[in-house]
């Protein structure tokens, strides 16, 4: 008889802390999104949603500062972790993106253990329009359900495409993943032979087969916004690396040029040496003379006083040639020449082995590299990456 008991009394709790509803009411949810289920476990509350996408490329996650609020109560119950949907927050941005309108999607959320009671609210956030909130969230405790299967949902619904974003430096870093295939960039406008926007990227390659990287598959076009809403869209040209190894072999030609030019007027000059001296000099005289005698019956005398300065001015110039120093100076003026034109052509090698190329990318193999855009004012610009048939969407 006690031992009864004491089975009655297990079975009993472990309905309290192990108890699973599907009979579920709402007051209010956002248009995408249905509660299948809530799991009152022993240590956490899971909450079992489907989504369906309601538009092409629609891109979804939940914020880390998720909460359960119930009625009645000022407590809140904290996301702890969220099963096949991507959690976003302040400091990395994370997204799962739908390819169609209409596709479905299954995640679970986990949050603190929530005592069993007839309603509560699932807070994302209340000051947007946009985000995951569910009020008035009723459960009918007297109709159960099976535990759903976790690793089951999340194989029958994996999450096909993500992406993210997040900050080193001061530089935005963005990510894209699908079907194994990573692939990261970042984009800065520079001024290298030519402005550009460049395009550092790196792609990974997981997904169990050889893949074809190919530049003539990138796209990119660039936005103009004016009163909040974009006004313009421009598209951008994406330069191979021959294109871009021209511009830089042609700006590359006439800075040896200017630099041999200038080497060489000032070689040129270096063996002749000038002087130039300038005088001035003053000089003053003076003279007094008398006269006296008669004329006539007349006595009679004359004085004369006489003053003259002068000044003289005189700029003397000479000018020398040394040949000895004219050599030495035509000789430097060629080592620095050839010194900078092995420069250039070094920077043009390094150049052209970091700018990407068409590649077959081998699995687990990885290939990094950078290509260029023509600049153009934009507010924002937009790169679509196709590999392998699916498209990687880049947004800054």
């Amino acid at each position: 008889m006690r031992r009864i008991v004491l089975l009655l009394v297990i079975a009993l709790l472990h309905t309290v802390v192990m108890a699973q509803y599907a009979n579920i009411r709402i007051v209010k949810e956002p248009s995408c999104l249905k509660i299948l289920q809530v799991d009152f476990r022993e240590s956490s509350t899971l909450v079992y949603i489907k989504a369906v996408s309601p538009s092409n490329d629609y891109r979804a996650n939940i914020g880390e500062k998720t909460f359960i609020r119930v009625k009645g109560s000022n407590k809140q119950y904290p996301l702890i972790n969220s099963i096949n949907m991507p959690i976003g927050s302040e400091a990395e941005e994370h997204r799962m993106i739908f390819d169609n309108e209409g596709q479905e999607h299954y995640f679970a959320l986990e949050f603190e253990k929530v005592p069993e009671t007839s309603s509560f609210d699932i807070i994302e956030n209340e000051s947007s329009e946009y985000a995951f909130n569910f009020y008035g969230v009723q459960i009918d405790t007297l109709v159960k359900k099976d535990y759903v299967d976790l690793d089951k949902m999340v194989e029958d619904y994996p999450i096909q495409k993500e992406i993210g974003a997040y900050l080193k430096n001061n530089v935005i870093i963005q990510y894209a993943k699908a079907k194994g295939i990573i692939l990261t960039m970042y984009i800065q406008a520079v001024k290298q032979y030519g402005k550009y926007f460049t395009v550092n990227m790196d792609l990974q390659n997981f997904s169990g087969k050889s893949i074809l990287f190919a530049l003539n598959k990138i796209s990119a076009e660039g936005y103009v916004v004016k009163d909040g809403q974009i006004s313009k869209t421009i598209p951008l040209e994406i330069l191979s690396s021959y294109e871009y190894d021209k511009k830089v072999a042609n700006k590359q030609a006439w800075s040896n040029f200017w630099v041999a030019l200038g080497e060489g007027m000032a070689a040129s000059n270096a063996g002749y040496s000038s002087s130039t001296t300038t005088y001035n000099g003053n000089s003053h005289t003076s003279a007094y003379a008398s006269a006296y005698g008669y004329a006539g019956n007349t006595y009679g005398y004359a004085n004369a006083y006489g003053s003259a300065y002068t000044t003289t001015y005189g700029k003397a110039h000479t000018e020398s040639y040394n040949g000895a120093a004219a050599y030495a100076a035509q000789q430097n003026a060629r080592a620095n020449v050839e010194r900078h034109a092995a420069g250039q052509y070094e920077i043009r090698q390094q150049l052209n082995e970091g700018y990407v190329k068409n590649n077959t990318i081998q699995n687990q193999v990885e290939y990094s590299g950078f290509f260029n855009i023509k600049y153009k004012k934009i507010d924002h610009i937009k790169i679509d990456f196709v590999i392998d048939g699916i498209t990687f969407p880049f947004f800054l």
